[in-house]
């Protein structure tokens, strides 16, 4: 990548790289990847819009760090396998931009499924099985409407990690979680960016959701629990 690719791309990545840090610090993610105007996803970007610098961890409190992370894991597979199905369609094909910071993001969401996974397990926990997820009709076959989805549903996944990361009771997974934290609010930039918004990065706070939110906005998906 030359000097002035580098200065402009939203996201930069090396997959190994960036999979072995996660991995060392046994990250962990929570993102709710959904679709506008599908299932409980209305409802969960109103609240979010509403809820910026509200606190909504005691709705996780209770569950534990291993159930926190099984539904994380599922999450990210969601989120991982949008991203990948746009790529696999080969809806940016004709833009190299775009679809480098797509595959981008992809690359970052299969490294937090890797890392939830070591994490899981670490805990003596069962690592879910993968669901069949589900998706708009025209996800994959418009590059217009992709970007729609992913600009509705990136604030979304950042507000389920925003609730949920105070709940986690290990500092460690906690402190590791932050990271992710920040790469998930680099792709809302990102995709903003794709999608000609001004300015890319256009929140001062991020908004954070209570559980139900994201059960309710990822349920039309394949992800329950």
């Amino acid at each position: 990548m030359d000097g002035v690719d580098s200065r402009i791309s939203p996201v930069g990545f090396d997959r190994e790289h960036s999979r072995r840090n996660f991995l060392k610090t046994a990250a962990w993610a929570t993102a709710a990847i959904s679709a506008a105007g599908i299932g409980g996803f209305g409802i969960a970007t109103k609240y979010a819009e509403g809820q910026a610098g509200t606190v909504n961890y005691p709705t996780y409190q209770g569950l534990g760090d291993a159930a926190i992370l099984q539904f994380a894991y599922l999450l990210e597979q969601l989120e991982g396998n949008f991203y990948a199905g746009g790529i696999n369609a080969g809806l940016f094909s004709g833009d190299s931009f775009t679809e480098s910071q797509i595959a981008a993001i992809r690359d970052h969401e299969f490294a937090h499924v890797d890392a939830l996974a070591a994490t899981i397990g670490q805990l003596g926990a069962e690592v879910p099985a993968v669901p069949e997820f589900t998706f708009p009709d025209d996800a994959f076959t418009d590059p217009a409407a992709f970007l729609g989805y992913a600009a509705t549903f990136e604030p979304v996944g950042i507000g389920a990690y925003g609730g949920a990361a105070a709940a986690l009771e290990s500092k460690d997974i906690l402190a590791a979680a932050i990271s992710i934290h920040n790469a998930e609010c680099q792709h809302r930039t990102a995709i903003n960016i794709l999608n000609g918004v001004v300015p890319a990065n256009n929140l001062a706070f991020e908004p954070s959701l209570p559980l139900g939110a994201v059960q309710e906005a990822v349920a039309p998906f394949g992800v329950t629990g």
